[in-house]
């Protein structure tokens, strides 16, 4: 690898002030990504790619690749510490190697020109002087087979984060560069730009940003990454249709990285993304699962995660936890601290009995129009949520959550970010035709989410009472039985099913489902868009 190693964490704020972090590709037209945060911690960034268990061929696109400390890994597999070690060592070298040529410039010549990076002169003389680990040793246990992606794709909305990361020109003709001038260009029409960079043949850069919609279809369908791709259906000719596949092929070698922004744009982000993987069998799909079951691997804030993973009961199971449960199988990646039936606020740091509010328990009745699974990749990483904890410091994160001198040594009491993984699971309950329906039921149930579902179901419409009788029933709607005495917080994904298979196929249930504003076109949908 020929990125030279980021400076230690305490010297980030002089060359990548927090300011340029929220920075937009277009400043007139695109949002501002509020809330980054980035890890910096290279042993941490290691060991989230290699829990990742990289397959032979990967192709990687990361989001919000920020400074590029997990860009740094991704593109060594999960082996950057060992890296930057034979960097600083060749570099120590080279120092010598200088020192005894007698042509070398004298001091009182002036001073040379200051090359990349322009970190230099903050990092260590050698390797075994490097601050940026804090506190942590690689875990020589962990002897897993690194295996190096075939392409990573940097996708990074801050110019000047790139130009200073990767050393890219920053130019007037340089085609990253040319992107936030053109201010009466449609965002969703205008092209993403995907351009090589000499520090590595495996890395590509990309000015973009994942707020807009189309912007990952975009960096698949460049030719710099889709002649990368594996070939699924060699009939077709070179291009990226021949990489596509269906829904029910073998998992294609792609991954999305992304750290995701810890706000409300962040949040709304990853439930698009999740809601967006519903689709029946044989069905032609949108967005990247054009190309199939592609893996989500996310560095995401507590509450995000907290949602995700959140089972039936605890008091933040919500409508996120059931699409992700429903439509991903879901592994812990590190930073790990899973905490059992975490508060709303995610301040909890420590697991709490989950204790049921239902009095009445769930049926025992064989669920109907509930697919099983096959194993998924996510079978051969799956771990533990609860157990695992990782210690982490302020300056493993970036901002810090202080500047305190005498806070910086002072353990966090949970990761400011969490890793996930989603792999899109084969057959899902959820039906293309009731993706809407799931949408309007779970938002208006979950209004008060500790009633019980007869003290809710009239939350839906007018004279919705009267459809208790067919949710308790034993009957051929799909789902299994749910008693009007469950409370809604407890119920699972096959007694969501039931309650929305029967309201779907109601003759009075309301025209319009739709409860958000904005365009239904899945093709152009921004989030957050005014």
């Amino acid at each position: 690898m020929r990125i030279p190693p980021l400076p230690p964490a305490r010297t980030w704020p002089t060359y990548f002030p927090a300011r340029l972090l929220p920075i937009s590709p277009d400043r007139n037209m695109i949002r501002k990504a509020m809330g980054r945060k980035l890890l910096t911690n290279p042993i941490l960034c290691d060991q989230f790619v290699r829990s990742m268990k990289i397959r032979q061929g990967e192709i990687v696109i990361e989001s919000y690749a920020g400074t590029g400390a997990l860009t740094r890994s991704l593109i060594s597999g999960g082996n950057s510490v060992k890296e930057a070690e034979n960097w600083l060592s060749q570099r120590s070298q080279e120092q010598v190697g200088m020192q005894g040529d007698n042509t070398t410039t004298t001091k009182g010549k002036g001073k040379s020109k200051k090359t990349y990076p322009i970190w230099i002169d903050d990092l260590p003389s050698s390797s075994k002087s490097d601050t940026n680990v804090q506190g942590k040793e690689v875990n020589i246990a962990e002897r897993v087979e690194l295996v190096e992606p075939k392409l990573v794709v940097a996708s990074e909305g801050s110019l000047e984060l790139l130009v200073r990361s990767f050393d890219h020109p920053s130019t007037s003709n340089s085609i990253l560069s040319s992107i936030g001038r053109e201010t009466s260009t449609d965002p969703y029409m205008r092209p993403v730009p995907v351009t090589k960079t000499p520090l590595n043949a495996n890395l590509l850069l990309s000015h973009s940003t994942a707020y807009v919609w189309p912007t990952l279809p975009k960096i698949l369908q460049d030719p710099l990454v889709s002649e990368n791709l594996p070939i699924h259906d060699p009939t077709l000719p070179p291009g990226e249709e021949c990489t596509k596949r269906s829904w029910e092929d073998p998992e294609p070698p792609i991954t999305i990285v992304c750290q995701v922004p810890d706000s409300s744009i962040g949040e709304q982000l990853v439930s698009q993304w999740v809601g967006s993987a519903v689709g029946d069998p044989g069905q032609k799909r949108t967005w990247i699962w054009e190309w199939g079951r592609i893996r989500l691997a996310l560095l995401c804030g507590r509450s995000l995660y907290d949602r995700i993973v959140a089972p039936p009961g605890s008091i933040i199971h919500c409508k996120l936890s059931i699409l992700s449960q429903a439509l991903f199988d879901i592994v812990p990646l590190p930073p790990y601290h899973h905490v059992l039936n975490v508060d709303k606020q995610s301040k909890m740091t420590k697991d709490r009995p989950l204790k049921a509010a239902s009095i009445i328990p769930p049926s025992t009745e064989e669920p109907i129009g509930v697919p099983s699974n096959p194993p998924s990749s996510a079978h051969d990483i799956i771990k533990p949520m609860n157990g695992q904890r990782t210690l982490t410091y302020p300056l493993d994160f970036y901002p810090p959550i202080t500047s305190a001198q005498r806070s910086i040594g002072t353990p966090l009491e949970r990761p400011e970010l969490l890793g996930i993984m989603l792999v899109p699971k084969l057959r899902s309950p959820i039906l293309a035709s009731q993706k809407d329906a799931w949408d309007f039921v779970m938002r208006r149930l979950f209004v008060r989410d500790t009633l019980t579902v007869k003290q809710g179901i009239p939350n839906l419409s007018f004279g919705a009472e009267t459809l208790i009788e067919f949710i308790q029933g034993k009957n051929q709607f799909r789902g299994i039985p749910v008693d009007g005495g469950r409370v809604i917080r407890d119920l699972r994904v096959e007694e969501w099913l039931r309650i929305v298979d029967v309201f779907d196929q109601w003759a009075f249930k309301p025209d319009n489902l739709i409860l958000d504003s904005g365009s239904a076109d899945e093709t152009s949908r921004e989030v957050g868009q005014d």
